[in-house]
C-alpha cells in the first residue's frame, strides 16, 4: 500500500500546519466561545489514498475537534463544534458525503456548492449561533477563487480567523498571461509586479495578497509561511494566516517553529526515496546527509534583515515600545523566531543602544510583564 503522502509531501506539510494550529487554537477559543465553527471552503477530497480519508484536511480537522473537546471538557468547558465542508466537484463531493455520513460525534454539514456563489450561506453558517468563533480554511488548487472582492464577507467575520493557500508557483508561471486576469487578486499592484523577476516578484505577489487580506478582513496581523516543493529548491505555495489578536500570532509562530524542520525532513526523505527509485541502490548515509537547499535559507536571511530593520525604525521613532507590541511586529515575518528577536535585544542592550524597563532581574523581556523597550538617544 502506498503511504498516504508519498509524492505529495507538500500536502503533508500543509495538513500539519492546519492540524498543529487547530490543536492550539481550539482549546484557547473554547475557553470563552460557546461555539466553534470550522469551515473548509474547498474540502475535496483530492488525491487521497487512504480508504478512510484520514489523509484529508477535513478528516484531520475533525480529529482535532474530537481530541480538543475532551480536553475542554476536563476544564469544565463544552462549546458546540460544527463543520461546514464545501465541495463543488460531484465525484469528490460523493466521497465527502460518504465520510460525513459516518461521523456521528461532531456536527458536520457537507454541501455541494461552488462556495464563491454561496458566500452569504457561509457567512450565515458562521453566524448561526451566538458567541461563535469561525475558523475559515480556503485551500484551492488554483487562484481564481481567491478574488478579494468575492471572499471579503468571509474575511470580515469578526471574531474569526482565516488560513489561505496561495499557489505562488502557478501564479508566477502564468502571471504574464493576460487572459488569467490576475488583477482580481493582485489589484493595482499587478503592473508593478509584472516588472519584477524571480524571488522579488514572488515575494511581492505574497505581500500584495497578504495586504489585501489584511485590509478586507481588518486583520491586525497577517502571517505568511512558504511551503517548498519536495524535489525542487523552490516554493510551491504560501499559507496566508489572518488574525486580530497577538495570541493568534503566538500560536501560528509556534506552529511555524515545528513546521519548518518537519518540511525539511519530509523533503529529505522524499529526495532520498526518489534517488533510490532512479538508481536502485541503497545509500550508506541517511536522507539528511545529501539534503541541500538554498531557497529557504536565502528567504529566512532576507526576512531577518527586514524584520530587524523594521523594529529598529520603530524603536528610533518612539519614546518607548511595550515589548508585547514589539513582538508581533517582528513575528509577522516568516521564518523569524523569538530567539532571533531576543538576540537582537541582547546585542543592542550590550552595545548601550537599548534600555529595557521593569526587568525585575531578568536579562531579556517577556510578554505580559509590562516591560518597555527604549532606544537610547545621544
Amino acid at each position: 500500500m502506498v503511504p498516504p503522502y508519498e509524492d505529495r509531501e507538500q500536502t503533508a506539510v500543509k495538513h500539519e500546519v492546519l492540524t498543529r494550529y487547530l490543536k492550539a487554537f481550539v482549546p484557547i477559543v473554547g475557553n470563552w466561545a460557546s461555539d466553534i465553527a470550522y469551515i473548509d471552503c474547498l474540502a475535496g477530497p483530492w488525491k487521497s489514498v487512504d480508504p478512510a480519508l484520514a489523509d484529508t484536511s477535513f478528516a484531520r480537522a475533525i480529529d482535532v475537534l474530537r481530541a480538543t473537546r475532551t480536553l475542554l471538557a476536563d476544564r469544565g468547558k463544552s462549546p458546540t463544534m460544527r463543520c461546514l465542508l464545501i465541495e463543488k466537484d460531484s465525484t469528490a463531493f460523493g466521497h465527502l458525503k460518504e465520510y460525513c455520513d459516518r461521523v456521528s460525534d461532531v456536527e458536520v454539514a457537507p454541501k455541494s456548492w461552488d462556495f464563491t456563489t454561496h458566500i452569504a450561506n457561509v457567512v450565515q453558517f458562521a453566524k448561526a449561533r451566538n458567541n461563535s468563533f469561525p475558523f475559515i480554511f480556503i485551500d484551492p488548487t488554483g487562484w481564481e477563487v481567491l478574488e478579494i472582492d468575492v471572499i471579503a464577507p468571509i474575511l470580515s467575520l469578526d471574531p474569526g480567523e482565516v488560513l489561505i493557500t496561495l499557489m505562488t508557483s502557478w501564479i508566477t508561471r502564468f502571471l504574464s498571461d493576460e487572459t488569467k486576469r490576475f488583477e482580481r487578486i493582485l489589484r493595482a499592484d499587478l503592473p508593478r509586479i509584472l516588472q519584477l523577476r524571480g524571488d522579488e516578484q514572488e515575494e511581492e505577489i505574497v505581500s500584495s495578497y497578504a495586504n489585501s487580506v489584511r485590509a478586507a478582513g481588518k486583520f491586525k496581523y497577517v502571517c505568511t509561511l512558504p511551503i517548498m516543493k519536495p524535489d525542487q529548491d523552490a516554493f510551491h505555495f504560501y499559507m496566508i494566516y489572518g488574525t486580530r489578536h497577538s495570541r493568534g500570532v503566538e500560536v501560528f509562530k509556534d506552529t511555524e517553529k515545528h513546521i519548518i524542520p518537519f518540511m525539511h525532513e519530509t523533503r529529505a526523505e522524499a529526495q532520498h526515496r526518489r534517488r533510490f527509485e532512479r538508481s536502485g541502490q541503497s545509500e550508506i548515509f541517511g536522507p539528511e546527509a545529501q539534503y541541500r537547499e538554498t531557497k529557504f535559507t536565502r528567504f529566512r536571511q532576507k526576512n531577518l534583515e527586514i524584520a530587524k530593520s523594521q523594529l529598529m525604525r520603530a524603536l528610533e521613532s518612539s519614546d518607548q515600545i511595550l515589548f508585547d507590541d514589539a513582538w508581533p511586529i517582528v513575528m509577522q515575518f516568516s521564518a523569524v523566531l523569538e530567539s532571533d528577536l531576543q538576540t537582537w535585544l541582547r546585542d543592542w542592550k550590550a552595545a548601550g543602544l537599548l534600555q529595557i524597563t521593569n526587568q525585575v532581574g531578568r536579562r531579556l523581556p517577556r510578554k505580559k510583564q509590562g516591560q518597555y523597550l527604549r532606544w537610547r538617544r545621544n
